[in-house]
C-alpha cells in the first residue's frame, strides 16, 4: 500500500470521527427524532451526498455510537481488572453499567427510548450485541448455542425496551436496580443457565458494580471526545 493509500485511509477515519461526534451533539440539543441528515452533513462540513459515502443511513450513525459505547465499557472493565470469576459475570457487570449510565444521562435516557422505538435501530442493536456476546464468548469456557445466544438478546432487549420505556415514563414501580437484575436474569435465563448460578452471578456482579464509580466511565455529554 502506498502513501497515499494510507492517508486516505486516515482522511477516512477522521471524517467519521467528525460526524460521529457532530451528530452526538445533534442527538443531545435536538433529540434523534428531530435531527435530520442535512443537519448532520452542514454540521460535518460535508455535502449530503459525502455523507451517505461514511453512513447510508442516520440510524447507522447511532448504531455506531451505541457500538462504541459498548466497547468502551467493556474495555473500562478489562482495564480494570473487574470481569469476575467467569465471562457471565463480566457480561453482566457490562448489562449493569452500560444500562445505569443510560439511565442516569438525561441526554442519553432521551435518546435511548427515541431509538427504541425506531424498527431498523431495534433489529440493528440485537445484531451488534450478538457480535459483542459472540466475541466474548469465544474467549471463554462457554459452549451457547447460535439458538441461545439469539433468543437471549433478542427476548432480552425486547424486555429491557419495555421496562426502560416504562420507568422513563414513570409508569413501573421498580426501582432501577430491580430493572437491571431483571434484564440480567432474563438473559441468563434463556443461556439456560440454573437459578442457583444465575444467583451467585448477580451477588457477584453487585459486589463488582458497588466498587466502581460510575463517573469514571465517560458519558453521552463528552461525546466529541470520547470516540477519538
Amino acid at each position: 500500500m502506498d502513501l497515499r493509500s494510507l492517508a486516505e485511509i486516515e482522511d477516512i477515519g477522521d471524517i467519521k470521527k467528525r460526524i460521529i461526534a457532530k451528530s452526538s451533539k445533534l442527538f443531545i440539543t435536538q433529540g434523534y427524532n428531530k435531527t435530520t441528515i442535512r443537519r448532520i452533513a452542514e454540521e460535518s462540513g460535508l455535502g449530503r451526498g459525502h455523507l451517505y459515502y461514511y453512513f447510508k443511513k442516520k440510524e447507522n450513525i447511532l448504531l455506531q455510537i451505541y457500538k462504541s459505547f459498548l466497547e468502551k465499557i467493556y474495555k473500562y472493565i478489562i482495564d480494570n481488572h473487574t470481569l469476575g470469576s467467569s465471562t457471565l459475570v463480566s457480561y453482566a457487570v457490562s448489562q449493569y453499567l452500560y444500562t445505569n449510565i443510560i439511565v442516569n444521562s438525561d441526554a442519553l435516557f432521551r435518546i435511548y427510548i427515541e431509538a427504541s422505538k425506531v424498527d431498523i435501530i431495534r433489529k440493528e442493536y440485537v445484531d451488534i450485541l450478538i457480535d459483542l456476546f459472540d466475541e466474548k464468548v469465544k474467549e471463554s469456557e462457554y459452549d451457547f448455542s447460535e439458538r441461545d445466544i439469539y433468543l437471549s438478546v433478542t427476548i432480552g432487549c425486547a424486555g429491557e425496551s419495555e421496562l426502560l420505556n416504562r420507568y422513563y415514563e414513570k409508569s413501573i414501580d421498580l426501582t432501577l436496580e430491580e430493572i437491571i437484575k431483571s434484564i440480567i436474569t432474563t438473559r441468563l435465563l434463556l443461556l439456560n443457565i440454573d437459578s442457583d448460578s444465575i444467583n451467585k452471578i448477580i451477588d457477584e456482579t453487585m459486589e463488582i458494580v458497588n466498587k466502581i464509580d460510575i463517573k469514571d466511565i465517560k458519558t453521552i455529554e463528552e461525546i466529541s471526545t470520547f470516540f477519538s
